[in-house]
């Protein structure tokens, strides 16, 4: 490791620092734009800068959205039918759980429509509910 690797590695660090200050939740896009800085401006590799990236988010509590996806979409797999449909109770306590893991920063329907599209992703369906007629309107409703 040469000292001009260690000091990028540094700056980069505190940049990630200074963009995740009062957040508690960092999309993928903006996981994706701290990433390139990292590559172009540092000359940091992927892995180094997403090491880095991970780290701070991790020490700070801060929710990366690529992380949380992989969490949420594996409790949505385990929560799905064996045909791959998913229930709305059991789609609640998924948008519960990534409420929960997100922190304060999102609401109840960006995060409902964050967990459709990873439904969605994962070529899952929902499950029709209702007592007499049985429809997904319910998950209709959330805006993809």
């Amino acid at each position: 490791m040469i000292a001009t690797d260690h000091e990028a590695r540094s700056r980069f660090g505190e940049l990630v620092k200074l963009q995740m200050q009062g957040r508690r939740f960092l999309d993928r896009e903006q996981e994706r734009r701290l990433l390139e800085e990292a590559l172009m401006r540092y000359g940091l590799k992927l892995d180094e800068a997403s090491g880095v990236l991970r780290a701070a988010a991790e020490q700070d509590e801060i929710a990366l959205e690529g992380e949380l996806g992989r969490s949420s979409g594996q409790l949505l797999r385990t929560m799905a039918d064996r045909r791959g449909r998913v229930s709305r109770e059991d789609f609640a306590k998924a948008v519960a759980f990534y409420r929960a893991r997100a922190g304060s920063g999102l609401t109840e329907a960006e995060a409902a429509k964050r967990v459709k599209r990873q439904m969605q992703e994962l070529d899952l369906q929902p499950r029709p509910s209702g007592r007499l007629i049985r429809t997904r309107r319910w998950y209709r409703a959330i805006e993809a």
